[in-house]
């Protein structure tokens, strides 16, 4: 059964929403859309799995989770951050700016720390295994515990920067069954053969950027519709690879729409007016 936060109010009415829809541009203080929220509440690291590093070390990998404060939604959606640096340095704080930035506009952000290497010898592969693996575990874990922080299972989207933005593509490409409801890319790429029926996919891309091609991450936008996916590139016109930090602010705003239009539209969720935070 739809919870009330998916029903469309009466003051909106029919009319204007349609009118949005069609034009993309919602309401002011639409929840999930724009920062409706003034302030978070944070709890700081959960373990979300035991495991073993590259060297055969355990490992508890941890999380955070950021809320609205005062929020009364019984079953909100998620974006799950994953940071980068090449899965050889980096943790899950990296990230807190855009989980906290989600939480403002009504998900639950999400941060997660997941295996990295040592450059001595280092493994491309194996570290891109391990992150992946790290990725679904987290997500997979997120639905698990739905009920206790107040999510909704079926709307997680694994997001990320760099490493954790190659993360998050895997994590909706890889598996068979793949927990992710959608993906969002910040300097990212795939490393394995792209799947259909896959959730939503938003890529943001520096025309300039040489250690993630821009032309790479274009095409395999491109692939991925033609598998009947969607995939919305987004290029950044003279910009390397550093559009996380150059461009926060715009990719938070970018990134909470598309979410909203892309994602949790076709998921049954519709505009839900708030007093915009102060």
């Amino acid at each position: 059964m739809k919870t009330m936060r998916r029903l469309v109010p009466a003051v909106l009415g029919v009319a204007l929403l349609a009118s949005t829809l069609a034009s993309c541009e919602w309401p002011e203080g639409t929840r999930y859309v724009d920062r409706v929220f003034d302030e978070y509440e944070a709890t700081s690291g959960i373990t979300y799995r035991t495991t073993t590093t590259y060297t055969g070390q355990a490992i508890d990998l941890k999380l955070d989770i950021y809320e609205p404060q005062g929020d009364t939604v019984d079953e909100r959606p998620v974006v799950m951050w994953m940071f980068g640096g090449y899965w050889q340095y980096g943790n899950r704080q990296q990230m807190a700016a855009y989980a906290q930035d989600s939480a403002r506009r009504g998900y639950v952000g999400v941060t997660i720390d997941y295996r990295i290497r040592s450059s001595t010898g280092f493994d491309l592969v194996g570290a891109a295994d391990d992150g992946y693996e790290d990725a679904v575990a987290a997500l997979q874990w997120l639905r698990d515990h739905a009920e206790d922080y107040d999510l909704d299972p079926d709307a997680i989207v694994a997001a990320g920067y760099s490493a954790g933005a190659i993360n998050a593509l895997h994590a909706l490409h890889r598996p068979a069954d793949t927990p992710a409801a959608g993906a969002v890319a910040i300097a990212g790429m795939v490393f394995t053969p792209l799947r259909a029926d896959r959730g939503a996919s938003i890529v943001f891309s520096g025309t300039d950027d040489t250690l993630v091609p821009h032309a790479t991450a274009s095409s395999q936008c491109a692939q991925s519709r033609d598998l009947g996916n969607r995939c919305l590139f987004v290029p950044f016109e003279g910009e390397g690879h550093l559009i996380g930090a150059t461009h926060a602010a715009e990719i938070q705003e970018q990134t909470a729409h598309l979410l909203f239009e892309e994602v949790l539209w076709p998921l049954g969720y519709r505009a839900e007016r708030l007093d915009v935070a102060a």
